[in-house]
């Protein structure tokens, strides 16, 4: 019998902002990061990412820069309050509903992000899902501390359908049907590799590429 894989991005899909853009917000509002022009570099990366142009190693080079001063575990915790203390109130209650309905049918559950793990691990558990159910990019440990570098494929771009094909391969997941949910044209490639696609909120740009591919378009809003 064939099986189905429910697969979610998360920034602007499961929530209405971008956890990385809002992370390093709130790591300058609380004095963690002190450099004047992080939040500058921060928005000119993301520009980069909005145009399709971004390297990811460089905004996580960029990132976890900022971080040094800081070990793993005191950046983990600092994460999980800002979870808790922010993306927690941007959740979209469509995206909630939905995936305790896959659970409550025992379905099989990813996040495929391309921010930082330790992020989107921690936001995953606000839809009680597990650590091992997300993929996103995982950072380079040294001792106790992460470093500014990038370990293995990073999910993005046509990263992702080679990351959710690894998966698919270690797990004995090939052959499922995929159900993709993305707002980003970045993901087009995991689009088009999908079963079924669908696209919330998407940009003009996204939404007439979605059309193409004959794809549901969602309106999601926080209540």
């Amino acid at each position: 019998m064939r099986r189905d894989l429910y697969v979610f991005d998360m920034d602007y899909t499961l929530i209405d902002v971008d956890s990385s853009t809002m992370w390093c917000r709130y790591l300058f509002e609380r004095g963690i990061v002190r450099d004047p022009n992080f939040l500058k570099r921060e928005a000119e990366l993301m520009a980069q990412y909005d145009a399709g142009t971004m390297d990811v190693r460089d905004y996580i080079s960029f990132m976890m820069g900022a971080l040094q001063h800081l070990t793993a575990a005191e950046i983990n915790k600092l994460c999980a309050q800002y979870v808790r203390e922010v993306l927690s109130q941007h959740v979209f209650p469509q995206a909630r509903a939905l995936i305790r309905e896959l659970q409550e049918q025992g379905e099989q559950i990813l996040v495929l992000s391309a921010s930082a793990a330790f992020i989107v691990r921690s936001a995953a558990a606000l839809f009680k899902l597990a650590p091992e159910q997300v993929i996103a990019i995982e950072v380079a440990r040294d001792g106790e501390h992460y470093g500014t570098t990038i370990v293995g494929q990073p999910p993005y771009k046509s990263g992702k359908v080679l990351c959710l094909q690894a998966w698919q391969h270690s797990h004995g997941w090939e052959g499922a049907r995929v159900h993709f949910w993305t707002d980003s044209h970045n993901d087009l490639p995991l689009c088009r590799y999908a079963s079924c696609a669908q696209a919330v909120n998407p940009s003009p740009e996204f939404a007439a590429a979605a059309q193409e591919l004959d794809m549901p378009i969602l309106h999601w809003r926080v209540a």
